[in-house]
């Protein structure tokens, strides 16, 4: 046990900060990531302030539509009504704007944790010692969800530290909350998941996996993909309008030059200042694209002059 705990707190110390490289960024497609010249910080360039600026205005802020519509809940509440003045009325309709944007904050976009282990010790003298494997959990008060140490016995006698799975399910066993189960839901994967789709659940799916994944989770970032490449191959664009993940959305259709689709759904919608918005996206995140969108062109310019 001594030399079990000596382990964990020399992986600790050493792995604690540990930084995973990337040589490219698992938000972009295989045929973007073999195109692109140089490496693109991704997570940098999202939370920039000209970029989350364009999202907001390109997600919609429809308080009357998808916002506020009816969702199940454990116990159904009354509706209200209230005579009010045109200035009450008006101070209302503020109100509901401002609970709106505190609904459509975005998810954040990270690259995924490494999956690849770290061998901490082998003791061949105890393989085979039993047929399961051991995981142990730190369980301290003041250990977080992210830096908890998790390591895992082989049956082969291998000490090493936990996939990201596998800490996040200890996590999930250790520590519950409401609707995250210990095993992943169904609707995340398989046939579930292409009939949610398919009725055109994809907010109720990455909502649910939002509260179930962290944000740097693989198999958050590979259902994410999944779901937009869904939207895109079957042109659903307003699916996700006025939701917290349409910023998302966007932001992976820009940086993987998944433009042309979209851009004809705005103008066949007459959308045109969403579609300058978005090519003012796209120019941001490929400054090196031939087009150049000067502060001064107007929305109409800005989509006449678009050549992907």
């Amino acid at each position: 046990m001594k030399l079990l705990l000596s382990t964990l707190n020399e992986f600790r110390r050493n792995n604690i900060n540990s930084i995973f490289f990337r040589s490219t960024s698992a938000w972009l497609t295989p045929k973007n990531s073999l195109n692109l010249n140089k490496k693109i910080d991704v997570e940098a360039l999202y939370i920039k302030e000209d970029v989350q600026n364009l999202l907001r205005n390109l997600t919609g802020l429809n308080t009357s539509g998808k916002i506020f519509t009816e969702k199940k809940i454990h116990s159904q509440e009354r509706s209200h009504f209230a005579l009010m003045t045109d200035e009450a009325y008006q101070k209302t309709l503020q109100k509901m704007e401002d609970i709106g944007k505190q609904f459509l904050q975005f998810v954040p976009l990270k690259e995924p944790r490494s999956t690849k282990v770290t061998i901490l010790d082998k003791d061949p003298e105890i393989a085979n010692f039993d047929q399961s494997k051991f995981i142990f959990t730190d369980i301290t008060f003041d250990a977080t969800d992210q830096d908890r140490t998790i390591v895992v016995r082989e049956i082969d006698g291998t000490l090493r530290s936990a996939t990201p799975s596998e800490h996040d399910r200890m996590n999930r066993l250790f520590y519950e909350k409401p609707n995250r189960p210990v095993l992943e839901p169904a609707v995340f994967s398989g046939d579930d998941l292409m009939t949610a789709l398919n009725t055109n659940k994809h907010e109720f799916v990455l909502d649910w996996a939002c509260w179930f994944y962290e944000p740097d989770d693989p198999k958050y970032v590979e259902l994410s993909k999944k779901i937009f490449d869904e939207i895109l191959e079957n042109k659903k664009f307003d699916v996700l309008y006025s939701t917290r993940h349409c910023g998302q959305f966007l932001f992976y259709c820009a940086l993987n030059k998944e433009v042309e689709d979209l851009l004809k759904f705005y103008k066949d919608n007459g959308r045109i200042a969403e579609a300058a918005n978005f090519i003012r996206l796209y120019k941001i995140i490929h400054p090196n694209w031939r087009t150049a969108v000067s502060e001064e062109d107007d929305d109409a310019k800005i989509v006449k002059d678009f050549k992907p």
